[in-house]
């Protein structure tokens, strides 16, 4: 058997679900860049041997990442985090020669503008809730008058890419809403980021009244190369911040495939789209989250690149093909290949995020925690933010690590779940929600 080298770029709990699956074909060997060393400690012996970690490649260094595939010629490169897609680290690759699951610069922009991905909705007549773009804060605070004087709320938006910050949202309950609107306009625009980031611009959008969340993937390529992942629930609240995803639920409840065919018919013009706007067939993952209001899904974000912590839910659902063919096949625009996986029936997963205390705000780094080998109850775990030193595990970042319990049901795989959350020692050190499945 023929050994595959896959190139995996990122490090966080998404690129470990993209590591564990490549990884169940035993031809296969994996080099991550920059990867975590906490990775290696949920994988048995023979994976981690077909492991490499390059941790002073970082994501964003794309000349370092270039010259890696040149040094090792990968037969693969699958890109986790959107900051290189939208850089142009695929477009770099592809004029190498060196096959790349990701999408290209132009293509990126559905998620490194959301004015431009709005627009593109918007032109087709896709369900999405209407905005306003700004440059800078005076005429956007400006810009509020129109959505008062309607008595509609606004969520704030910075444009171009923010780490996962530039969504804002002022609680409706808030006694002086208006201005502590006014206020988080001027501090997006602010060169100082007390909110983490700087905007370019920014969208005030209409607020949601209801939100019934849920988020489609799919997998595409040349040829109309197409693989709808199951439907997946997400969890953004967390002591009611709006933070990165804090559980799942795969399937989500009451979104099952039936849900797919309209987001296929959806994807296609969206990848015409951009096909007509740079001439370049867009391959990678494409995401859309979607709010349903009265059976209308509408348009909430869309990503080009997994979902995290959805991924590491939606990859468990692929069976009947190594991941390492399915994602070439979508790079050389094969479908028939597509047509090949088997997406499992009864079975359900529910996953827990551990992120560490204090976040979403500030946190610790480096707090011991004890996660044992044998888990308590069927599941799998996926670290993140987690390094392994000296034979102990260490806290490395905000969301630490997602606890997922598999059964035939809501009921049992949240009751393995938080089975083996309970069996995770950390002093302390782990904060997460006690509420994922409890009301599916």
């Amino acid at each position: 058997m023929a050994e595959f080298r896959v190139l995996l770029v990122g490090s966080g709990g998404r690129e470990y679900a993209f590591l564990r699956k490549l990884l169940q074909a035993p031809e296969v060997k994996v080099t991550v860049a920059p990867g975590l060393s906490g990775m290696l400690y949920f994988l048995d012996e023979d994976a981690r041997s077909r492991t490499t970690l390059v941790p002073a490649v970082k994501a964003t260094d794309l000349p370092a990442i270039i010259q890696l595939a040149k040094e090792m010629k990968p037969d693969l490169v699958v890109v986790g985090p959107e900051d290189p897609l939208i850089m142009g680290l695929a477009d770099l690759l592809q004029k190498e020669g060196i096959p790349v699951f990701g999408f290209c610069e132009n293509g990126a922009q559905l998620e490194g503008s959301k004015w431009f991905c709005k627009n593109i909705y918007q032109e087709f007549g896709f369900a999405t809730a209407p905005a306003l773009k700004f440059d800078e804060p005076d005429s956007a605070i400006k810009g509020l008058f129109d959505f008062k004087k309607d008595g509609r709320l606004v969520v704030l938006k910075c444009d171009n890419p923010a780490l996962g910050k530039g969504v804002i949202a002022v609680s409706p309950n808030a006694s002086n809403y208006w201005d502590e609107v006014a206020e988080k306009i001027q501090q997006m625009f602010d060169p100082a980021k007390p909110l983490g980031f700087l905007a370019k611009s920014i969208l005030l959008e209409e607020r949601y009244p209801i939100l019934n969340e849920w988020s489609a993937m799919q997998l595409i390529g040349p040829n109309n190369f197409s693989v709808p992942l199951m439907p997946t629930k997400d969890h953004k609240l967390f002591d009611g911040q709006n933070t990165g995803g804090m559980g799942i639920i795969t399937p989500a409840p009451d979104f099952g495939p039936a849900n797919m065919p309209l987001r296929q018919v959806i994807v296609k013009v969206i990848r015409h789209a951009l096909f007509d706007r740079s001439g370049i067939e867009p391959c990678g993952i494409f995401y859309e989250g979607l709010n349903r209001m009265a059976g209308i899904d509408y348009l909430v974000e869309v990503n080009v690149r997994g979902g995290d912590p959805e991924t590491q839910g939606q990859l468990e659902f692929i069976e009947g093909v190594p991941l390492h063919e399915l994602l070439l096949a979508a790079v050389e625009g094969r479908p028939e290949i597509a047509e090949k996986v088997i997406v499992p029936e009864n079975k359900v997963l529910v996953g827990v995020v551990m992120a560490s205390k204090g976040y979403p705000g500030s946190y610790e780094k480096g707090k011991e925690i004890f996660v044992p080998k044998k888990l308590s109850a069927p599941g799998i775990i996926f670290p993140a933010g987690l390094v392994w030193e000296d034979g102990k595990l260490f806290t490395a970042g905000g969301r630490v690590l997602m606890v997922v319990g598999v059964g035939n049901d809501v009921v049992m795989a949240r009751l393995y779940a938080y089975t083996i959350v309970n069996s995770i020692k950390h002093d302390g050190a782990l904060v997460w929600r006690d509420d994922i499945g409890l009301n599916s």
